[in-house]
């Protein structure tokens, strides 16, 4: 069901319960006023006959009353209980004695008597209730007319106005629909109601939040085709040096250095898979409690036999309990990351220690190294994607800081980089807020 139709329903069955009211109100009301006024009529009625009245003080030949269903019928009985006059010769109530109002049933009707007594005279005046209801039932009818009139001006005018009002609805969606992934813009919220501008607001912002992103799937997408470009080709001539050397005496050499290739194109691929990762669902992954100094633990158990390969002695300095809310799986790659980095790029021989201190109201994580480090310069530049500073030891993918980076901003947490005081090489330093 429409938008219009369902507010067109619900306000017409409003204004029919409202009408049904009002009618019944109208009943009950008349039906009180009547009372009153007829009984006011009874008792003048009963009031007006002489108190010695008689048979001989009447026309001989009275003219005949019609009944109309709500006439008052008058009876008179004199002191032998002789009925000596009635209204309306067609009927006839019994005798009845109790003075004053009061209420009877008879033939299957109800009917609301005055009764006056005189010292010669019986005076009885009758009503039947159902007249009463009657006349009450068909004013409250009556007004049934205008009421459907009203009704139906009401729909009417119902109709046009929340057509009216949802032509902005209208004009947004047409809007919508011509919009294609190259025309992202901001909708136009001229001459809109203040209730279409927020959902306006919300689609602007939706809008820009999904430019932003095509613009980073390009971009994204332009350099992992740029980057995938130069080792696919080393690849390439790697083999066909391998089918070369065939036979040559220098097999081995030629597939180390195929074998070297084939894993930093797999490496490559991975940081980028990780990426595109964190670009499409980090932000939807679960935060929970999470003991920082435990993941970190599990990490340098993992990356010791990488570490003893190359001769780098990779241990903990001091490792502080402190809870954190983020996700173990995106805290482990941040992780990962850092301390590979730091082991990767010191030379043979060095060491890399891992920090976390718990303050106050922070957890701060540093790895510290004994390598050449990063010029002051390029310390902010690191953090792009596929940017790999000028040093002998940067033969990685260039986007380790870069997903260290990204993971940071979705845990709130900020990153830093700077001179190791203790080994004089690198300090990444990462500082998280403590979980309340």
């Amino acid at each position: 069901m429409s938008i219009r139709n369902r507010l067109l329903f619900w306000l017409l069955s409003g204004l029919t319960i409202l009408g049904a009211c009002f009618v019944l109100a109208d009943y009950l009301i008349d039906r009180a006023l009547l009372a009153d006024i007829y009984n006011d009529q009874m008792s003048q009625i009963a009031f007006a006959i002489p108190a010695d009245f008689s048979g001989g003080d009447l026309e001989r030949n009275p003219p005949a009353l019609k009944y109309d269903g709500d006439d008052s019928i008058l009876q008179i009985w004199d002191q032998n209980g002789k009925l000596s006059y009635r209204s309306h010769a067609g009927i006839s109530l019994p005798q009845f004695t109790t003075p004053g109002f009061s209420e009877v049933r008879w033939r299957d009707s109800e009917w609301t008597l005055f009764i006056r007594k005189t010292d010669h005279n019986l005076i009885q005046v009758a009503q039947s209730l159902s007249g009463r209801r009657n006349i009450a039932l068909d004013h409250a009818l009556r007004t049934l007319i205008p009421l459907l009139m009203f009704l139906l001006i009401m729909g009417l005018l119902i109709h046009w106005s929340v057509g009216t009002g949802l032509q902005s609805l209208t004009r947004l969606s047409q809007e919508l629909a011509k919009r294609t992934p190259d025309t992202l813009g901001r909708l136009t919220a001229q001459d809109q109601p203040a209730e279409i501008k927020p959902l306006t607001h919300a689609l602007d912002t939706l809008l820009q939040r999904l430019s932003v992103a095509l613009e980073g799937q390009k971009k994204f997408i332009a350099d992992a085709s740029h980057e995938l470009r130069t080792p696919l080709a080393t690849l390439q001539i790697q083999t066909q040096l391998v089918e070369q050397s065939l036979g040559s005496g220098r097999e081995i050499h030629a597939l180390a250095d195929l074998k070297a290739g084939v894993k930093r194109s797999s490496h490559l691929v991975e940081q980028l898979l990780m990426v595109s990762r964190l670009e499409s669902a980090g932000i939807h992954d679960p935060h929970t409690r999470l003991q920082l100094h435990e993941i970190a633990r599990e990490v340098i158990i993992d990356l010791i036999p990488f570490a003893n390969t190359r001769e780098i002695n990779l241990g903990v300095e001091q490792l502080d309990a402190g809870v954190i809310m983020g996700s173990e799986h995106h805290l482990h790659i941040l992780l990962r990351n850092l301390i590979d980095n730091a082991v990767r790029y010191t030379p043979s021989g060095g060491q890399v220690d891992v920090t976390i201190h718990a303050r106050q109201d922070d957890i701060l994580l540093e790895i510290e190294d004994s390598g050449p480090g990063i010029p002051a310069a390029e310390q902010e530049r690191v953090f792009d994607r596929f940017y790999r500073c000028l040093v002998p030891q940067a033969t990685g993918s260039g986007l380790g800081l870069a997903i260290v980076k990204q993971v940071a901003e979705l845990h709130q947490a900020e990153v830093q980089l700077g001179q190791a005081q203790r080994l004089s090489g690198l300090r990444a330093s990462v500082i998280f807020k403590r979980a309340v």
